[in-house]
């Protein structure tokens, strides 16, 4: 049976890999906007009430929450009876 520890730990490498996709996402993103002129960037989809906008920001709030998460974990990771040698 596995341990809440394990079941921690398991969480943690899950939220990591999403925080890894969202940080490639928000990267391509911000390079795909860097290649649209600014002029355009004020009427498209990069409007402040633009798709690739509202995109942009669920992302980033995604991101925000996942490394919160990430961190309360973390924390109770490391307040967990179990001794810390069973961490690694």
């Amino acid at each position: 049976m596995a341990s809440k520890l394990d079941d921690m730990k398991a969480q943690l490498a899950a939220l990591s890999a999403e925080r890894d996709l969202l940080d490639t996402a928000i990267e391509e993103m911000i390079a795909s906007m860097a290649e649209v002129p600014a002029e355009q960037r004020k009427t498209g989809d990069w409007s402040p009430n633009g798709a690739m906008t509202k995109k942009y920001l669920d992302l980033t709030n995604r991101q925000s929450e996942v490394e919160a998460d990430i961190v309360d974990l973390g924390r109770a990771i490391m307040d967990s009876d179990e001794p810390a040698s069973s961490l690694h």
